[in-house]
């Protein structure tokens, strides 16, 4: 610990350098051990959102540009009004298996627009008291 401050004082220039610092041969050896390789994850732990990505897809076949955003951690607006109702049924069906993948969340906005977010995004829940109607058509309930 000692050294640690003396080397402190020596390189702010408080104190003289000293030459009494052990050779390569006098120090201990330690063994190296390899560095733990990991890949980078997005953050989750944190609620600061920089952005939303919004997506008017035209077809199925954008999906994976809305998966792409949304597991690095971005919420992703999908505006499926464009789209064929067979084609909004995959949708809707694939983004409830990214939901459900990456424990994130989703929330109708409107019939065809969906809000879907990580779990690290809180979202307000503005409860209205909404009748069953047009609104749940591409909900499939048993």
């Amino acid at each position: 610990m000692a050294g640690i401050l003396q080397r402190s004082m020596e390189f702010l220039g408080f104190a003289e350098e000293s030459n009494d610092l052990p050779t390569r041969a006098e120090s201990t050896a330690t063994t190296a051990r390899p560095a733990r390789v990991m890949s980078p994850r997005p953050r989750r732990g944190s609620n600061d959102v920089a952005e939303i990505f919004t997506i008017e897809p035209k077809s199925y076949e954008e999906a994976p540009m809305v998966a792409a955003h949304y597991r690095v951690g971005i919420p992703v607006i999908v505006n499926m009004g464009e789209m064929s109702e067979v084609e909004s049924r995959r949708m809707l069906d694939f983004m409830l298996g990214l939901k459900e993948g990456l424990e994130g969340h989703m929330r109708r906005v409107t019939p065809k627009v969906f809000l879907l977010t990580p779990t690290h995004v809180a979202v307000n829940e503005e409860q209205s008291a909404q009748e069953p109607s047009e609104v749940d058509e591409l909900l499939v309930r048993p």
